[in-house]
């Protein structure tokens, strides 16, 4: 929760970002614009300037992790100005210090901050490390924070200010890090890239398809997505398709959907890397946010969620990205995660053996923040009666997903979140929150909300505020009839078990 809280914002950003996106995608969209077209000036401007916001915000997502998780560091710029002085040693150093032989994807892009580090007639570039550049860099702040408020006998804080040590402190250990990922990441890329090569080899086997959808999504979770889509998409290794009447040849899978589509031509398979996110936006996503919304046991609190949980699943169905989802499962529920993940090889593998492909209309070539997989792409397709089977089996695939994922959810919320806390420990936190509240008498109700834990009290006035800090929870709020405590993803287990633990001393009581 101590890691949720820092990377809360972020998130929420994340969101705001995707649906500026949406807001663009929806109105210069070739699908939409069958149903309905934009010729005013005005509405075209700003749908290009949501469009470019949005952008920007999704490619500087590391940059803006970095910045919330310093931030809670302490109540000073400090660590914001160190943080962003590591950041760009730390990029520079990979600029001058990586090997510039790797392919394209492998360094930073056209976009966002990073492209500012790209020397014109150096010749050379920084390589895009993402989410994980960003999270080292933060991790190496708040160390070296915490370093120059110490004075020691050869400390630079007795000759310098502390906010002058800890940049010169932040400054070595980013240089530093930025030798050591300049050296390790070639090998680790390289490794991507063979993955690549053996996917490439057979584009009809289930398990490699399965591979590259697993691939995608950890990767982009990381913001380093454009690596594996990049080739598929728009190169060769996604397939070829050579026109003997007009004597044109298409290389991608993106763009061979989109030539087949325009010229009527006949490529079976095309559209097979894009398939897999129709099911993804409009099944397992949605499952998610409904398995969530009815783990809640608040009932108060799931009527105030229930609006938020719509307008989210609507999102995922205009213009579905389920970056934000996965980075919220990431840094709350991992192990759902990878349930998720697994559940997405399957499916993708599962498409790809019933002959189920859709591809999509991309708006350019930007992979980070493309957007496929919505419902105004799959609509449109409807009418096409060559694509008659492939929609049927991505409802059906999709319906099962959904099933399997609403399931998997509720079953973590409401049972597996507690088991990966210490049996001993778990036992311990609820009788630690139990004595804070007053005892099992001063309990009128228990509920869940979204990662809270709410306790209803008969007398406020009974709260032990002396044993607060004694629980362990950093987030403690006051409401007007009790207490609520950030526990996490187990809060449903929590709330279900001391709602067992009073009803059985009530009923003890009562007894005798």
């Amino acid at each position: 929760m101590s890691l949720y809280e820092s990377c809360k914002t972020p998130i929420r950003v994340a969101y705001v970002g995707f649906v500026l996106i949406a807001f663009g995608f929806l109105i210069k969209n070739e699908s939409v614009n069958v149903f309905y077209t934009f010729r005013s000036n005005i509405v075209l401007f700003i749908a290009e300037l949501f469009l470019r916001v949005g952008e920007f915000i999704i490619m500087n997502l590391p940059l803006i992790f970095m910045l919330s998780i310093v931030c809670k560091k302490a109540n000073s710029s400090s660590p914001v100005i160190m943080a962003l002085v590591g950041y760009f040693t730390y990029t520079v150093t990979t600029m001058l210090f990586a090997p510039q032989n790797l392919t394209a994807q492998a360094y930073v892009s056209s976009s966002g901050i990073n492209s500012l580090l790209n020397f014109s007639g150096t010749g050379r570039s920084p390589l895009e490390t993402g989410l994980i550049g960003a999270l080292l860099v933060a991790y190496m702040t708040r160390v070296t924070f915490v370093l120059s408020r110490h004075r020691g006998v050869f400390s630079l804080a007795n000759v310098l200010s502390k906010e002058t040590t800890g940049l010169v402190y932040n400054a070595i250990a980013c240089f530093i890090l930025g030798v050591l990922v300049s050296y390790t990441y070639p090998f680790l890329y390289n490794h991507v890239q063979h993955s690549i090569t053996f996917i490439g080899e057979d584009l009809s086997d289930p398990m490699r398809l399965g591979l590259y959808s697993v691939l995608d999504r950890v990767l982009s979770i990381l913001n380093l997505g454009n690596i594996v889509r990049y080739p598929f998409w728009y190169t060769s290794a996604g397939g070829s398709f050579s026109n003997t009447l007009t004597g044109q040849s298409v290389v991608g899978d993106v763009n061979i959907w989109r030539y087949v589509r325009e010229t009527n031509a006949t490529y079976p398979g095309a559209g097979r890397f894009i398939t897999p996110f129709y099911v993804i936006n409009l099944f397992i996503i949605p499952a998610f946010y409904i398995g969530t919304l009815c783990s809640m046991s608040d009932k108060q609190e799931r009527r105030g969620q229930t609006l938020t949980f719509i307008f989210a699943i609507l999102l995922s169905f205009i213009a579905g990205n389920p970056l934000p989802v996965e980075l919220l499962m990431l840094f709350t529920s991992p192990i759902l995660l990878l349930m998720y993940l697994f559940l997405v090889g399957i499916v993708s593998g599962t498409l790809v053996s019933f002959g189920a492909f859709l591809g999509y209309s991309a708006l350019g070539t930007n992979t980070v923040t493309a957007m496929p997989g919505s419902f105004p792409d799959l609509i449109i397709n409807i009418r096409n009666a060559d694509l008659t089977h492939s929609l049927q089996v991505i409802v059906i695939v999709g319906l099962f997903a959904f099933a399997i994922f609403l399931f998997a959810t509720i079953f973590y919320y409401r049972s597996l979140s507690f088991e990966f806390i210490n049996t001993q420990d778990g036992e311990e936190l609820i009788s630690r929150v139990i004595d804070t509240v007053g005892g099992y008498d001063n309990i009128t109700d228990v509920g869940s909300g979204l990662f809270r834990l709410n306790l209803y009290l008969e007398d406020p006035e009974k709260i032990a505020i002396e044993n607060i800090h004694d629980t362990g929870i950093r987030r403690i709020v006051e409401t007007r009839n009790g207490l609520s405590f950030e526990v996490g993803t187990s809060a449903s287990v929590i709330a279900r078990k001391i709602r067992h633990l009073v009803h059985k001393h009530k009923k003890r009581n009562s007894l005798s």
